[in-house]
């Protein structure tokens, strides 16, 4: 009986933590390799920019006129259709 217990305890902490974060990298993964120049990214440290070169491990970002940065492909977050507008409410109040 413990042993069943147990083992069922196992599987159940497998599937609640380790097959939604397998999911959450292969997720990750897919957009990683996805990106292309001229795609508008934002970074896992807030930076959004547009790629302007793609290499194996790392991109060019170009984050403001005439200005680019190298940055790790693994540090995207998100491709967007656009740019934000508007800034977060929290930002506006500063």
């Amino acid at each position: 009986m413990p042993t069943i217990l147990l083992l069922a305890l196992l599987v159940g902490m497998w599937v609640l933590i380790f097959l939604p974060q397998q999911r959450r990298m292969k997720a990750h993964q897919a957009l990683v390799a996805s990106v292309k120049e001229g795609d508008r990214v934002l970074l896992s440290s807030g930076v959004y920019g547009s790629v302007t070169e793609v290499m194996d491990s790392a991109l060019y970002l170009e984050v403001a006129d005439g200005i680019e940065i190298l940055v790790s492909r693994t540090q995207l977050q998100e491709i967007l259709e656009a740019f934000p507008t508007e800034l977060p409410a929290a930002a506006e109040e500063e």
